[in-house]
């Protein structure tokens, strides 16, 4: 039988030690004497130390690149002209939603953002940046399809220009940035990179 209350605490001493140590330095006899247990006792919940990092991490992390496929899917499932009048207000709703979940989570983000050096979450951003790229694809796509003469935009800028602007967005935890600063943080990071977009691709 699960004793939860000994789970939590080893839970939340793992948290403390790969927030202050990282994953790479974290060790489970450090979580254990944090907890009041036994490795063996850590062992009895979690196979190894990156079992451990990922049930502090893998569910908002899983939930919100799951949520991010989500809206770009329906986004892009409308008419091209509904994307050219409502790709603004549509990408200002969805980065506010965004933020707000990471907010909700921030620990389990910090943790991914800051230090989850030598775990599968090394490279989540990259993995919602593939999510970007494809959909960036294809919203040029659309808007070609309408007449727009959009210039040819080629995978590595693509990457470079979408990469600056997730990672940006993730400045916000990486320096402990309170939730509403991030907000107004996001709203001119968002400003700034759809007038870059609009130059680039020539549109209004």
């Amino acid at each position: 039988m699960v004793d939860e209350s000994t789970q939590m605490r080893i839970l939340d001493a793992g948290k403390a030690e790969f927030l202050e140590k990282g994953y790479k330095n974290a060790s489970l006899r450090s979580i254990a004497q944090k907890a009041g247990v036994t490795t063996g006792a850590i062992y009895g919940y979690y196979p190894d130390k990156a079992a451990l990092f990922g049930a502090l991490v893998s569910e908002p992390a899983g939930c919100l690149r799951e949520w991010y496929l989500s809206v770009q899917r329906e986004f892009d499932a409308f008419p091209a002209e509904y994307k050219e009048t409502q790709m603004r207000g549509y990408t200002s709703n969805a980065l506010e939603e965004f933020i707000n979940y990471v907010y909700l989570h921030f620990d389990a983000f910090k943790l991914v953002v800051c230090h989850s050096a030598g775990t599968e979450y090394e490279h989540y951003i990259d993995s919602l940046l593939e999510i970007e790229i494809e959909h960036t694809r294809r919203f040029i796509d659309a808007m070609r399809s309408l007449g727009h003469d959009i210039p040819f935009i080629d995978n590595d800028m693509n990457h470079i220009l979408s990469g600056a602007f997730y990672y940006g967005i993730f400045e916000t935890v990486a320096h402990d940035m309170p939730r509403e600063q991030a907000l107004e943080y996001i709203r001119t990071l968002n400003k700034f990179y759809s007038a870059g977009w609009d130059t680039i691709l020539g549109l209004k």
